[in-house]
């Protein structure tokens, strides 16, 4: 039986995947600075995602929590390219 959640989870580590693929991408690239602000979007989309399942699964301080580190990600992300 599958995890009724599988979906989100997937999604989560298909954003994870992807930000660490920007990751090595801006490591051979850091005249782009446009990579790693996508890469730190993408970890902030990471963490929205895990805050939703936790959420969906009544755990409302983990959800809370994750919630937070998305939101302190990616202001601190914006002020630091902005």
């Amino acid at each position: 039986m599958r995890h009724p959640y599988a979906p989100f989870i997937q999604l989560q580590l298909a954003a994870i995947l992807v930000a660490v693929i920007l990751a090595f991408v801006a490591l051979f690239h850091l005249e782009h600075e446009w990579i790693i602000l996508l890469m730190f979007y993408v970890l902030t989309i990471s963490l929205l995602i895990e805050s939703f399942v936790e959420y969906k699964k009544e755990q409302l301080t983990s959800s809370i929590s994750q919630l937070l580190r998305a939101i302190i990600l990616f202001i601190f992300t914006t002020i630091l390219y902005f």
